[in-house]
């Protein structure tokens, strides 16, 4: 998961070499350097591509931290959808 979550910020980005420089510990916001109208991108082609449907209103930007942290809160969706 956590590849799949940089290979699609690099493509968000445009930036092929991005998803090279980038691993488990970069922060999604400030290493992947998504800005306001990327990150809206990024988190409904996350909640596509894993089936899962993110609270806007409840989302805490500290999901963002890392792409570990952010894997840990994909899952938890899945979980919580799944029951």
């Amino acid at each position: 998961m956590q590849e799949q979550i940089i290979v699609m910020i690099s493509e968000i980005k445009d930036d092929a070499q991005l998803a090279n420089r980038l691993n488990e510990h970069s922060s999604i916001m400030e290493d992947g350097g998504l800005d306001s109208l990327q990150l809206i991108t990024f988190l409904l082609k996350v909640e596509e591509r894993f089936d899962i449907e993110i609270d806007f209103e409840q989302f805490d930007f500290d999901f963002l931290e890392s792409v570990t942290t952010f894997c840990n809160y994909i899952s938890e969706l899945q979980k919580t959808a799944s029951v």
